[in-house]
């Protein structure tokens, strides 16, 4: 980074003697986004006002002599810059001197750069932490570090002094993370609960080995595993940023993706009126009694969790997991593409669930499970699993739905709550590059996603499956691996990326391609989709970026009203120049070419688009590229083909002896009986 200079300018003329205080524009010179502080006259309380973008970015406020200011790289707590406001001094800027080590701070390695590098790591006791402004102790990391609402306390837990037995400690955290102990109280419990299993750890591994001992440190273990999660999060810019070095693929560091803004909520609004992706950071500061944050756990779900069947996917490593149609629409749909799908698709109990996560994984069929389930139906009614919510996740979800609601209504043309889904997964699972057509508002409830992003459109660079696939709305390419021979246009794409942890909200604009990843430990989510308002426009008239395979979409759907399951078979001959019956090519004919009027009366409602191509020619275009499909992604294809289920991966010995194959026209493989009792 060259060293450039950060300067705090006063507007002289704007000096208002009168009240003794300053209009003072703040600007920002350098070459990275920066956050402004205000601290007082001292180093005491601190108030945000959030960033000052890089290259001259201002901030116009108003201040009194003596002030203290910070100027901060965005999403850290490092000064670059500290500002003491004197009416004589026309402006602040760092000297060359300063200026050179400010810069080598602010281009810090992603490898090399930790939370402690943020200006709390000189505290190293709890006590001594929480009285630093902005810090916060981690009783994972057992560090001060950016106090964060998940992460980090601001009051310190005390210790015991009596000495204990491992059994003991391993006692006390199971009833200080029992939900329905007295004891529980959200994440306060949670960070007791995991101190003691550290301290249960610490005398099971000095103690003698014995049956016993190792029983329980093996217990304390799993417990740990389970909350450790909850209490780690991504604190800042600097650590999304490492998370994101240490696990991006290599095949994508060519082509330099952005990184995602990461905001406090004031600041985050903008983002979301435009439609844009932003990680809003601080959502549940000040609303710590919202269940996802404080309370949600495994073992908290699977105590309230009712006792239905839940829609669950496995496939092996490293493959886990691809979502696909259900084969009877598949089936009703007369889908013309062959589908050779990997991804299991089962149905089993919530206690059954958790009871395969919990058990050690198989060395000689090594498999990745993902829970993915709607919470519920539209305008948030509490349906879990296609069955009324219990007491206890229906007063969660409503309580999801007050706090996040206010935020959906920040989208634009948001009509009300679509749904809500519950994903739970293991360290190693992708859900790979897709989109949805709907603004979602996605929610950590323990442990850190990877998230690629990819900006609407580019349907050259992404290859996405075409409408009667069932993998429809997902992309060919294999991000981990892309295969350039087959999907050359990929070396163009435009992506971003991020990391979101506990206590971040990422709002995903529909249309927004999106790949979700889990390299760092487990993890469970929900995310709030939305519908639009009844009379906004299509997105296709409102993103120029789509409009393209918009109107393809709109095209096929028209052709699959008039033809239904016979759609993809008379498409086929349309594109081929074979034949068809001489009413069925009249009517299919018919059909798109008022579907691309129809178009073309919606693009000329718009204002500033160009004129748009005759009817005639829109539907030569959209056969061409049918045909260009058929040719070139799918050689040997024939309506009509069944799905072959030979290459899905099979369950695991443990989950086939309680699982049996679901009925030929079930959406799903196999369901699972759960022997216990509730």
């Amino acid at each position: 980074m060259t060293s450039r200079r950060l300067t705090a300018w006063i507007s002289i003329a704007l000096l208002r003697c009168t009240s003794g205080l300053l209009n003072i524009t703040f600007i920002n010179d350098l070459d990275v986004d920066c956050s402004l502080f205000w601290h007082g006259t001292n180093a005491g309380p601190r108030k945000d006002f959030g960033p000052v973008p890089r290259g001259g970015g201002r901030k116009l406020l108003e201040v009194a002599e003596g002030h203290l200011f910070t100027f901060a790289r965005a999403g850290t707590l490092f000064p670059l810059l500290r500002i003491t406001i004197d009416p004589e001094s026309r402006s602040y800027v760092i000297n060359e001197d300063n200026a050179a080590s400010s810069s080598a701070a602010c281009a810090a390695s992603t490898a090399d750069a930790t939370p402690g590098s943020l200006g709390c790591s000189a505290a190293e006791a709890c006590d001594e932490c929480v009285q630093l402004p902005g810090c916060g102790w981690s009783t994972v990391r057992h560090g001060c570090v950016a106090a964060h609402a998940v992460a980090t306390n601001r009051t310190c837990l005390e210790r015991a002094e009596e000495e204990r037995s491992a059994e003991q400690w391993l006692q006390l955290a199971e009833t200080l993370m029992d939900p329905e102990a007295s004891e529980f109280a959200g994440l306060a419990s949670l960070r007791a609960a995991f101190e003691a299993l550290e301290n249960g750890r610490r005398v099971a591994e000095s103690a003698e080995s014995g049956r016993r001992s190792n029983g329980t440190l093996k217990s304390i273990l799993r417990w740990q595993a389970e909350v450790r999660p909850k209490l780690e999060a991504v604190l800042d810019d600097l650590d999304a940023e490492r998370l994101i070095a240490t696990s991006r693929h290599a095949s994508l560091a060519s082509l330099k993706p952005r990184m995602v803004a990461r905001r406090k909520l004031a600041d985050a609004m903008d983002f979301i009126s435009r439609a844009e992706p932003v990680v809003i950071t601080d959502f549940f500061d000040g609303n710590l009694s919202h269940p996802i944050v404080q309370k949600w756990t495994l073992e908290y779900l699977r105590r309230f969790m009712h006792g239905g069947f839940y829609n669950v996917a496995a496939d092996a490593a490293r493959a886990c997991c691809q979502y696909y149609e259900p084969r009877r629409i598949a089936a009703e749909a007369g889908y013309p593409y062959p589908f050779r799908p990997r991804t299991h698709l089962y149905r089993d109990h919530f206690e059954g669930f958790v009871g395969t996560l919990r058990e050690s994984p198989s060395e000689t069929e090594p498999r990745l499970h993902y829970l993915h389930d709607i919470l519920m139906e539209r305008d948030a009614a509490p349906v879990v699993a296609g069955e009324a919510a219990t007491p206890q996740i229906a007063a969660d979800l409503e309580e999801m739905v007050t706090a996040l609601k206010p935020l959906a209504k920040m989208q634009p043309f948001f009509g009300g709550v679509a749904n809500a889904k519950l994903w739970i997964g293991q360290k190693g699972v992708t859900m790979p590059l897709h989109y949805d057509s709907s603004d979602n508002l996605y929610v950590m409830a323990w442990g850190r996603k990877r998230a690629i992003l990819a900006d609407p459109g580019q349907y050259d660079a992404l290859y996405p499956y075409p409408n009667a696939h069932p993998l429809a709305g997902s992309s060919q390419v294999n991000l981990s691996n892309p295969d350039l021979a087959r999907h050359p246009g990929f070396v163009d794409v435009l992506l971003s990326e991020t990391v979101v942890g506990p206590g971040d909200v990422l709002y995903l604009p529909g249309y927004w391609w999106h790949q979700f990843e889990q390299p760092f430990e487990d993890t469970a989510s929900v995310n709030l989709w939305s519908y639009e308002l009844s009379d906004a426009p299509p997105a296709s008239m409102r993103d120029e970026r789509i409009r393209g395979s918009a109107l393809h979409d709109h095209m096929e759907r028209e052709m699959v009203k008039a033809f239904k399951s016979k759609a993809g078979v008379v498409l086929s001959a349309m594109a081929s120049g074979s034949g068809t019956h001489k009413k069925a090519w009249a009517r299919a004919n018919r059909t798109l070419h008022e579907a691309a009027q129809e178009w073309r009366r919606w693009m000329a409602s718009l204002p500033n688009v160009a004129d748009t191509a005759e009817p005639s020619e829109l539907v030569k275009d959209f056969l061409q590229r049918y045909r260009g499909i058929l040719a070139q992604r799918w050689p040997g294809w024939a309506p009509g083909v069944e799905w072959n289920l030979s290459e899905m991966t099979a369950l695991e010995a443990r989950l086939q002896a309680r699982c049996e194959p679901a009925p030929k026209t079930a959406t799903y493989a196999s369901v699972c009986r759960w022997p216990q009792s509730r």
